[in-house]
């Protein structure tokens, strides 16, 4: 078939562009994860013929995945999976990797996965896996997950976004997905289908991270916690406001005023929490985001573990009975312990307050179950106090922000998993024109389309036929032949 309008010329008569279209068969639901299968549903009118070419072209596999994560293995067996930092973690990843050929192995607390091209590889890995782990390959087996083709493009693009994590849309993820890749790229493991695939990956969280809430709203008690102290900071014009710890706004963000008076100035030294009990997870957690901020000192009734160092001095180890000669000076108060007591009663935080003689706004974090602080401190001057009470409100309306910000999110992952598609389909195929166009030399139009109706099924021709009267300028409907 030749001329103006024929394969040889067009390569394949139909267009992308998204339209209207009927429900597909529901036994092909699974073939397309991500997404939603309902009689609104939008999709690419090429959905159904990219799967004939894809049968065609041997595309049936474009990458593996087999996954060890949270999901399916716990914390003690997935640590015989991990790969430790530093030179003996980079060779013993290289060597993995030469053993594994074209693959991305990406490791972290909560997964190990590799990701492989091409098909055939999951037994290859297994035993590789079973390897690293001394781990009996059945054992390995069973704990796997396995993704193929379409399906493992679409895991890692959730797992880049932040979809698969344990605690959703966190952004680490997104940090330790492109190391990975950079990693395998750079002592070229990577071919033309994982480099497509992994920068496709970290293009779309990149645009979910920009366009939707999803890594913007709080997620854990201990990360609302420290959304409260930063905007406290905020309000007290603290350093510790913005990000970089300088107490400047960015252009069009609101911050401390350039002309304060020296008083005012002073109020912007580094905001002080007292941390008690900062040994618990809990209590780690906040230390570990507070830490991650600059223009904080924290005092914590914990051991150091060496943290005082490594963070330049902005940690503080004190010892829990003079955790109150510390409320002076404290802004913030968190207490998240596991005592069946107070940790602070209103007697004696008015007793040191009142012999510090200074009044100023403090805010008092209550994070254990039974309670740590005694709730008439909210009576003294200028105390706030917030408990588990008030985080479960802030956690509700965070969840319902993050309902909507996953359902955005998951919109635009499918759009961007139709992109990639269509990308490698057209990749393997551009190398095909010219067997292509051998095959239909010799076909009319009408010839064509025949030969497809013997081979699609209604839905399938009902897409070709409805796309090529769409480019003769007839409209979109048309009646099954």
């Amino acid at each position: 078939m030749t001329g103006k309008g024929g394969m040889a010329d067009e390569a394949m008569p139909f267009n992308c562009r998204r339209k209207s279209f009927v429900k597909p068969r529901t036994d092909c639901a699974g073939e397309y994860p991500g997404r939603v299968w309902n009689k609104k549903s939008i999709y690419p009118d090429w959905i159904f013929i990219r799967d004939v070419l894809y049968r065609m072209n041997g595309m049936e596999k474009i990458m593996e995945c087999i996954s060890i994560s949270f999901r399916s293995a716990p914390e003690e067996t997935r640590k015989r999976f991990a790969f430790p930092a530093g030179e003996t973690g980079v060779k013993e990843r290289t060597a993995f990797l030469e053993e594994a050929g074209e693959a991305v192995l990406l490791s972290t607390c909560n997964r190990t996965e590799v990701y492989a091209a091409g098909e055939g590889s999951f037994g290859r890995l297994e035993e590789l896996l079973s390897e690293k782990s001394g781990m009996p390959s059945t054992q390995v087996k069973q704990l796997a997950r396995r993704f193929v083709g379409e399906k493992a493009c679409a895991h890692l693009y959730r797992v880049a976004c932040g979809m698969d994590s344990m605690v959703v849309g966190e952004d680490e993820i997104l940090g330790q997905v492109r190391a990975a890749y950079l990693f395998s790229s750079e002592r070229g493991f990577c071919g033309y289908e994982l480099n497509t695939v992994f920068q496709g990956a970290l293009a779309c969280a990149k645009k979910i991270k920009t366009e939707t809430l999803l890594s913007k709203t709080s997620v854990s008690v201990a990360t609302l916690a420290c959304a409260e102290i930063f905007r406290f900071a905020k309000l007290r014009g603290k350093a510790a406001a913005l990000p970089d710890g300088s107490g400047k706004a960015a252009d069009g963000e609101a911050g401390p005023s350039e002309s304060k008076t020296a008083g005012e100035k002073a109020d912007q030294r580094a905001l002080e929490v007292l941390l008690i009990g900062g040994s618990g997870k809990m209590g780690g957690s906040v230390l570990k985001n507070l830490l991650g901020r600059e223009g904080i000192h924290v005092y914590a009734t914990r051991r150091s573990h060496g943290l005082g160092e490594r963070e330049g001095g902005r940690l503080s180890i004190v010892d829990y009975r003079d955790r109150c000669r510390f409320l002076e000076r404290a802004d913030v108060i968190v207490s998240a312990t596991e005592s069946p007591h107070y940790t602070l009663t209103a007697g004696e935080t008015e007793k040191y307050l009142k012999c510090s003689g200074a009044e100023k706004p403090r805010l008092f974090i209550d994070m254990a179950v039974p309670a740590d602080i005694d709730r008439q401190i909210a009576s003294l001057p200028g105390c706030r106090v917030l408990g588990m009470d008030d985080f479960e409100r802030l956690a509700e309306e965070n969840n319902r922000k993050k309902q909507q910000a996953v359902l955005d999110a998951e919109t635009l992952l499918t759009e961007e998993l139709e992109e990639l598609y269509k990308t490698l389909l057209f990749h393997e195929t551009a190398g095909q024109l010219d067997r292509i166009r051998e095959r239909f030399a010799g076909y009319s139009a009408e010839r064509f389309l025949f030969y497809l109706k013997d081979r699609l099924d209604a839905a399938s021709l009902k897409a070709v036929l409805e796309a090529l009267k769409e480019e003769t300028g007839e409209g979109a409907d048309c009646r099954q032949a």
